[in-house]
């Protein structure tokens, strides 16, 4: 078993005792004023996270069924999507499932697709494009995007909506729905929120409820006129988790007293102590260097280059710490730190420590 302080994994991230402890609550009826109550005071608190006055509603379910639910009441015909890593991707081969034409824009591991190219490829002669899919923040390379200025190229197009995947920011780094006159962001419970997994949540625009009223295929389940109509009787459609709600209250709760502000300048510091210390190991030829580029590096996951990847985990794990493999296209060459959720600058430290004596063993 990992000890409390040492799962430094990109997501589920570590979950505190007090939170977990919420979820001991007795069970309510989920049509109950009580319930109606609950639910109220989380969205109010998740529209702050997510930056609307917009509703946010919340799925029993993976950050992948967000996702989905974006794609099914989002999308019509021709997607276009930004991909920085393999999220991004995921994203993607979602929207062809769903029956979407899709046009790929990649960024090389550690860099982001440039302005212009999007610009480009919605105003271009293949545009026609109704919505564009992007992940601000990617899990898989450690890199996050300018989202406030991808929102303003895709504006231009009155008719093309923006689909944003937040799983691994929202909680980490600010979230401005509204001031980015986005049409979806989709966020999940297990990553810098710090809750177990188990929820997702969508804050959809007006936009993209007038567009799912005229399409077909958008299931049961994640329909999101289903979700308008029971969010406005402060209800789920479908019955929640509701251990997983009590813990939500009792996080959001502890954020507001940190305050937003507060949590993000904590994820930012996190993140430059990770980054000045891999710069010393690198300096110090310990087999390890950066994967985002400098001016892309995410608050919430750190990725790391190294040909022993295998032996880092393994040592690491031996001596109590759990860190993230690589995922696609750096599976076999890198490994992740998650600095997200409650996790501290010091408690960081102290597992960077450990870490810089593995790597000189190795």
């Amino acid at each position: 078993m990992i000890e409390s302080g040492r799962f430094f994994v990109p997501g589920p991230t570590e979950v505190r005792p007090e939170v977990l402890d919420a979820m001991r609550r007795p069970m309510i009826f989920h049509r109950s004023a009580a319930m109606a109550e609950l639910m109220r005071r989380v969205t109010a608190t998740l529209g702050k996270v997510f930056g609307t006055r917009r509703p946010v509603h919340i799925v029993t379910g993976s950050g992948t069924a967000a996702m989905e639910l974006a794609i099914r009441n989002g999308t019509a015909r021709r997607v276009l999507s930004i991909v920085h890593g393999d999220f991004g991707e995921r994203f993607a081969r979602m929207a062809e499932a769903c029956g979407r034409t899709v046009v790929r824009l990649k960024a090389e591991p550690g860099d982001v697709v440039p302005l212009d190219q999007i610009r480009d490829a919605l105003r271009g002669g293949e545009g026609g494009f109704d919505a564009v899919t992007a992940t601000h923040n990617e899990t898989a390379t450690g890199v996050i995007a300018d989202m406030s200025s991808i929102a303003g190229i895709v504006r231009e197009d009155a008719d093309c909506l923006l689909l944003i995947d937040a799983v691994s920011s929202a909680g980490a780094v600010p979230i401005a729905f509204d001031e980015w006159g986005a049409d979806a962001i989709v966020s999940a419970s297990q990553k810098a929120l710090a809750l177990p997994p188990g929820l997702a949540f969508a804050a959809v625009s007006e936009r993209l409820v007038e567009r799912s009223k005229l399409l077909p295929g958008r299931g049961v389940y994640l329909d999101v006129l289903r979700y308008e109509e029971f969010g406005g009787k402060a209800q789920s459609p479908t019955t929640p988790a509701i251990p997983l709600l009590y813990a939500l209250d009792r996080q959001l709760a502890d954020i507001e007293i940190e305050t937003l502000d507060q949590r993000f300048a904590r994820h930012a510091a996190m993140r430059d102590a990770c980054i000045a210390w891999v710069e010393r190991a690198e300096a110090a030829a310990l087999g390890i260097s950066l994967v985002a580029r400098k001016e892309h590096r995410s608050p919430s996951v750190t990725c790391i280059r190294t040909q022993e990847r295998v032996a880092v985990l393994q040592r690491m794990r031996e001596q109590g710490f759990e860190l993230g493999g690589g995922q696609a296209p750096l599976t076999h060459t890198s490994f992740r730190v998650g600095h997200m959720g409650d996790h501290t600058v010091s408690g960081l430290e102290a597992m960077l420590d450990v870490l810089e004596s593995v790597l000189r063993a190795i």
